[in-house]
């Protein structure tokens, strides 16, 4: 699915021409009869990428490049458990409910080498931390893992585009956080370290106000982040990750005619996030009746 479609999507008049149109893509396999809210479409876009990429998952010889792809909702369920939060709703990839389970009762012992440590400390007491700790805890977690995930599979095109991913998004995390006012100095103990990161969020939490931050931030990246400045300020945050998700397809594309390798693989599936965002971004637009030429201009680049 391409650009074009979802903003012939985005401009339906009608709700029910929208699901018509969806009937005729790969989709249709996974369609409830009846699906009309929100949580119904979110649950069929869900299932039918975690499908196809368990499927993908299955067939690789290396399985990190799927679990690039399926790594947030395992954090979500992991979250959960140190919480002690019983059953597990999230698709569950990487982290079984067995594995979950023994989290829950202190046994982080089988975990990834690169998180163990960060789980154990909460999973003895998470109850009694504070849940904005818990959170910048777990995205610091989230992102080391994503960081040896990419390593992992010594393709050097996918570990530049892992760190890229993963700059971007510890770069949203503080933004969003001195936006809430959430003191900064906690991601300094909480969230990092990060890799080869540290030096550049470690000046960015120095410097605390996130207008000079573009100054700090290397390469493309720091030029995104000063365009996104220029947005009006409510709308930073959000332009930002639009921007940064288009560069980070445009780089997947540079190795799209590749016949085979995880640098392919790893392209594709980075396209099929962009369209199950994309189909969210619309479906949930339209059903909230915003207007059509605030979600086409809210569309981001596809891989195809």
């Amino acid at each position: 699915m391409g650009q074009d479609f979802f903003l012939s999507l985005a401009g339906l008049k009608r709700i029910e021409d929208l699901f018509q149109r969806l009937q005729d893509t790969s989709l249709r396999e996974h369609m409830n009869p009846g699906a009309v809210t929100w949580e119904d479409w979110s649950a069929i876009i869900d299932a039918y990428v975690h499908n196809l990429v368990l499927s993908l998952r299955r067939d690789s010889p290396r399985t990190a490049v799927a679990d690039l792809f399926t790594l947030t909702d395992d954090y979500l369920n992991l979250k959960r458990a140190v919480q002690h939060r019983g059953a597990y709703p999230f698709l569950i990839s990487i982290f079984s409910e067995d594995r979950l389970n023994e989290v829950a009762a202190g046994n982080v012992s089988l975990l990834p080498d690169v998180i163990r440590a960060t789980v154990a400390q909460l999973a003895v007491g998470a109850e009694a931390i504070n849940p904005i700790v818990v959170d910048m805890t777990l995205d610091g977690a989230y992102l080391r893992h994503y960081l040896a995930l990419g390593a992992s599979l010594e393709a050097p095109f996918i570990e530049y585009w892992v760190r890229e991913r993963v700059l971007a998004r510890a770069v949203v995390v503080l933004w969003r956080a001195a936006r809430s006012g959430h003191p900064l100095k906690m991601y300094q103990q909480h969230f990092l370290p990060l890799g080869p990161f540290n030096g550049v969020l470690g000046d960015m939490i120095a410097a605390g106000d996130p207008r000079g931050w573009g100054a700090l931030i290397p390469g493309r990246l720091g030029d995104l982040y000063q365009e996104a400045l220029e947005a009006p300020e409510e709308e930073q945050v959000v332009r930002f990750e639009h921007i940064t998700s288009d560069y980070l397809t445009d780089l997947a594309r540079r190795v799209k005619m590749q016949t085979m390798g995880p640098e392919r693989v790893a392209g594709f599936l980075w396209g099929l996030w962009v369209e199950a965002f994309n189909l969210k971004l619309v479906i949930s637009g339209r059903l909230n009746k915003i207007d059509p030429d605030i979600l086409k201009s809210r569309v981001r680049a596809c891989y195809v």
